[in-house]
């Protein structure tokens, strides 16, 4: 790999996990003027789902001469988390890549995963329905068993995780901890957008036209079409079918312990593996 391609690759990937603030992040990142994120999509999916696309494909999306004014370059994939080749993948490009992750209850995760397939897929099974029947909507949530695969090819001073419930609870203190990371000036952030909130969980106006429009995104982009997509998006045309009619109700107390009981090992894993304090995660473990 020669010296041009290695300055122009990520120094950070923000890696998920889906569903626990990826878009806040993304927002507050491209708001800072020392940070360099991708123009042409949101979400590269290099390491997971384009991977044999080859290098030259992956550094089109940080090429220009426009770069040299940043200081720290990177991109957002949550699904880089989840997918088990990712770690060794990125390992290979990106030895001394370092790494952001927001990590939410895994219950209420999965909920809002539930919540994403009602918005944009016009969902129709229940929730326990979806969640038996959908393994990937549960298995996202084990970010134990995700951060150790990491663990086996990256350093954990190479990771900034952080809890969905700080950020809400704290996103400034959040952004400080951030900008340390990337050794940033913490004061460049736009904080005007700092409560702005995206991709709520709700069912939109015009379910089946919005699944469409899901399918047609994603076919555009396996074509490099992105171009197509994000002119109809800065049209206004996507919030024509994305209109809410309603809030999805709060998940039963029942089904929240019933699913932390289930995740109860894997947040005592998490825990043991980095100095991460999930207590209010797990207060109806059952513990070993």
């Amino acid at each position: 790999m020669t010296q041009e391609v290695e300055n122009s690759l990520p120094t950070f990937l923000g890696i998920g996990a889906m569903r626990c603030g990826t878009t806040w992040l993304d927002t507050m990142l491209r708001s800072h003027p020392e940070i360099y994120l991708p123009t042409r999509r949101k979400e590269v999916h290099f390491f997971d789902k384009y991977y044999e696309r080859g290098l030259d494909w992956y550094t089109s999306f940080f090429s220009g001469d426009e770069l040299l004014a940043y200081s720290s370059v990177g991109e957002i994939t949550p699904a880089y988390l989840h997918v088990p080749e990712a770690p060794e993948r990125i390992k290979q490009l990106l030895p001394t890549c370092k790494f952001i992750a927001i990590l939410r209850n895994p219950a209420e995760r999965a909920y809002s995963h539930y919540g994403f397939y009602l918005r944009n897929y016009a969902e129709k099974r229940d929730f326990r329905t979806f969640i038996q029947q959908e393994q990937e909507a549960f298995s996202k949530g084990l970010y134990g068993q995700q951060i150790e695969r990491y663990l086996q090819h990256f350093s954990l001073d190479q990771f900034l995780l952080l809890l969905y419930e700080d950020v809400a609870e704290d996103p400034t203190n959040i952004l400080k901890a951030i900008a340390h990371f990337l050794m940033l000036d913490e004061h460049l952030f736009d904080t005007s957008l700092i409560t702005q909130k995206s991709n709520p969980s709700g069912v939109v106006q015009f379910p089946r036209v919005r699944s469409a429009a899901r399918y047609v995104r994603d076919a555009l982009r396996d074509q490099d079409l992105d171009w197509i997509w994000n002119l109809a998006k800065s049209s206004g045309l996507e919030k024509m079918f994305s209109k809410k009619t309603s809030s999805i109700p709060p998940m039963s107390a029942e089904m929240k312990e019933e699913l932390i009981k289930k995740y109860c090992q894997d947040i005592i894993l998490l825990e043991r593996l980095t100095d991460l304090d999930c207590s209010r995660w797990k207060q109806t473990c059952v513990g070993p």
